[in-house]
């Protein structure tokens, strides 16, 4: 199964981030890529029970990351990010809170092993680093973080920075700004 990119604006004259070489290597691997098929027992996506319903099918390792991927995590990289797009494109975040039940997942593969060492880690009590989402609240940063708090504390509301974008030109312009892919 492809990755669900064909509604990304490749190219578009208004949106300066389709225009770069980042985002258009970025796509050109997208459109090569492949889901993996994950069993539920290792993947919070997977299965009828699965808790990504709806996601946009980007697979984890062509995500954006905004943070560092291990403790002690920065807001470092989030504040360059907000920086960078209102000065670059005019585009406005804040900072709110969001319970897990009302976000949207964007990647569609949330590794099970690692959210459980989230929990086991108490992050619903002590998460430090906001998750970075759209303003049609897509999650484009923290998804397992999202995940731990989506079994553990749906209701309880968590630090989000808001960007004032849908979350495909959000992910374009990570993309453009050089924020990293990881694979987990």
């Amino acid at each position: 199964m492809k990755a669900n990119i064909k509604h990304f604006p490749v190219e578009n004259q208004t949106k300066k981030w389709t225009h770069s070489s980042k985002y258009k290597a970025w796509i050109r691997r997208l459109r090569k890529a492949r889901q993996t098929r994950r069993s539920s027992e290792k993947d919070l996506c997977a299965g009828k029970r699965g808790i990504c319903k709806n996601d946009l099918g980007i697979p984890r390792k062509y995500m954006p990351q905004f943070t560092l991927r291990r403790a002690p995590f920065s807001q470092n990289p989030i504040k360059k990010f907000r920086k960078h797009i209102k000065n670059t494109y005019g585009v406005k975040s804040y900072n709110s809170s969001r319970r897990a039940e009302d976000l949207k997942p964007s990647q569609s593969e949330i590794s099970k092993v690692r959210v459980n060492a989230l929990i086991d880690d108490d992050i619903v009590d002590t998460m430090e680093v906001p998750l970075v989402i759209s303003s049609n609240g897509y999650i484009a940063d923290g998804h397992h973080r999202w995940a731990a708090f989506r079994v553990k504390a749906p209701k309880k509301p968590m630090k989000v920075v808001v960007i004032d974008a849908p979350i495909k030109d959000v992910l374009g312009m990570a993309v453009d700004w050089g924020a990293t892919t990881q694979d987990f």
